[in-house]
């Protein structure tokens, strides 16, 4: 027991090791002034983010986050998503319905909530969505989550 807990330790001291001298995987300008506390959890929120995408989102704005066609908009390098991210967490735990302007193109399919997801795995799949596919928004916590998701605005449910 003692030996497979050794073994464990060295692993996940290893692996942090890593992450903290390679600067991390995913570091972008966006991230490069995070606290070292900070850069772990965006670190881990990545990864966590990246499984809860292909998961519940990946089926529509596909792996890479292109979307689909004219009836699903991209996430990558979406400026709707992008310009408001406090926004983005409110529609991905809420939902939402009607037009919207993606990159100059008009979207007009309803996206359904995702009521079942936790404030943190709306922040793991904030912070992956808005990092991923060359976007660079950076890091955020379950706390500015939580403060994002107690201020939506419900009008984007007509």
């Amino acid at each position: 027991m003692m030996q497979a807990l050794n073994r464990f330790s060295f692993f996940s001291g290893f692996c942090f090791l890593l992450i903290a001298c390679s600067g991390g995987a995913h570091e972008n300008a966006a991230t490069k002034d995070l606290g070292t506390r900070e850069k772990m959890y965006y670190e881990q929120y990545m990864v966590q983010g990246r499984i809860l995408y292909k998961q519940h989102c990946a089926n529509c704005h596909k792996e890479e986050g292109s979307g689909l066609g004219r009836l699903i908009p991209p996430l990558a390098g979406a400026d709707y998503m992008l310009n408001d991210i406090p926004r983005t967490a409110c529609i991905i735990k809420y939902g939402m319905e009607g037009e919207i302007v993606v990159n100059g193109v008009d979207y007009n399919q309803a996206m359904p909530a995702n009521n079942q997801l936790t404030d943190i795995e709306i922040a793991q799949i904030t912070t992956y969505v808005s990092n991923s596919w060359n976007n660079a928004s950076g890091y955020y916590s379950v706390k500015d989550v939580s403060a994002f998701l107690d201020s939506c605005d419900f009008s984007l449910n007509k």
